[in-house]
């Protein structure tokens, strides 16, 4: 009976590794698989952090009770080798404020409209986009992107924070205006503000949102460079939907009707941003400039979005970031959903992902410089 139960209890946990090895295999066609056909594939993306830890797990445990079948998932940790690169980086290194001048520093910060980590009152949204600001003047970058940038467009009004990027000699800039309530003349989207001159801006729509691509081609050292910037389709996650994720956590009674609801709104959302990133690809590629693109792309690294913008280009946390790169600052501990890449004629000298909370994003800030070709 005890050699029937060992016997039965090892083939369940072979058959319980090699699930988790399928699954792991299944997420690493992420790059290949389009979601507005394989929407479930966005799921495997978001759960492949949890799915490789459960992988070591089974290492350490076959390595006391069965040494041969560690290979289960050894093999399996190989061929994923290419997306877990993806996931984290080890080059430590202190961030300069400093920089040289041949050097481009561009910060990259979803603001959350300025409205701060958590919801507030006029005041204190005020105070945090002081902070804002303040940290912007800090980091004294040569370009800022925003993503969900939200203001009032009248200059006598107190939250017009253009004139503010203007004061700290940001004088040129674009904004998209995705989103426009006129009677109050409010607007929000996505903004390109620079210290250095424009030849030109585009805004080009989605069709799956209002949302868009915004790009500005920029004169840097007598060189001219294509920043692009954009945000992909969100969750659009209500109040009402993070406490159904709290009940799905807490196993509450109503946990079918959360779960559904979460599950449609996220199944949306992957469809939506296959369909962005396949707008935004060509663009990048056929971009008569050195290109550098800035997003809030609200999916992970291992996803499909992230491969098709990413291409051959270099993803700046990669380069020179370090640990997992956390970007957004709810909902998972694991989540990099923002990213700075710069196409393979920049080299990137450094990156810092900055602690500090004053949206439910943290901005990014990296220094490129583009490598000069032998004459």
């Amino acid at each position: 009976m005890a050699f029937s139960f060992r016997k039965l209890s090892k083939r369940f946990f072979i058959m319980v590794n090699a699930f988790f090895a399928l699954a792991v295999l299944l997420a690493c066609l992420q790059p290949w698989l389009n979601p507005e056909t394989f929407w479930f594939m966005g799921f495997l993306g978001i759960a492949f952090p949890y799915l490789l830890t459960l992988l070591l797990a089974f290492v350490v445990f076959w390595m006391f009770a069965k040494p041969p079948l560690i290979l289960i998932s050894l093999i399996t940790l190989g061929i994923a080798w290419k997306q877990i690169d993806a996931l984290f980086n080890l080059h430590k290194q202190k961030f300069s404020y400093t920089k040289p001048a041949e050097h481009l520093r561009i910060l990259s910060w979803n603001v959350k409209a300025f409205q701060g980590f958590v919801t507030a009152s006029k005041e204190d949204k005020h105070k945090n986009a002081k902070d804002i600001f303040a940290l912007i003047e800090k980091l004294d970058p040569d370009i800022v992107c925003f993503q969900e940038y939200g203001q009032y467009d009248s200059p006598s009004v107190k939250r017009n924070y253009t004139k503010f990027m203007k004061q700290m000699g940001f004088s040129h800039y674009v904004l998209s205006k995705d989103y426009n309530r006129v009677t109050i003349g409010y607007s929000s989207g996505l903004a390109i503000f620079s210290k250095t001159p424009f030849l030109s801006t585009k805004k080009i729509p989605f069709t799956s949102s209002p949302e868009s691509v915004l790009y500005a081609d920029v004169v840097f050292n007598n060189d001219t460079l294509r920043v692009f910037t954009t945000h992909l389709q969100s969750y659009k996650f209500s109040p009402n939907d993070y406490k159904d994720i709290e009940k799905i956590r807490n196993s509450e009674d109503s946990i079918y009707e959360a779960s559904r609801n979460i599950f449609s709104k996220m199944k949306t959302a992957f469809r939506n941003r296959a369909g962005q990133a396949d707008i935004i690809r060509p663009l990048l590629d056929s971009c008569p400039y050195p290109e550098l693109i800035t997003c809030d792309m609200n999916d992970v690294p291992t996803s499909y979005s992230y491969w098709q913008l990413r291409g051959n280009r270099k993803d700046a946390f990669l380069e020179k970031g370090f640990g997992i790169g956390r970007s957004f600052m709810t909902l998972a501990p694991s989540l990099r959903i923002d990213y700075i890449m710069a196409d393979d004629r920049f080299t990137v000298h450094q990156f810092e992902t900055i602690k500090k909370k004053y949206s439910d994003h943290l901005p990014l800030v990296t220094d490129v410089s583009l490598r000069k070709s032998a004459p």
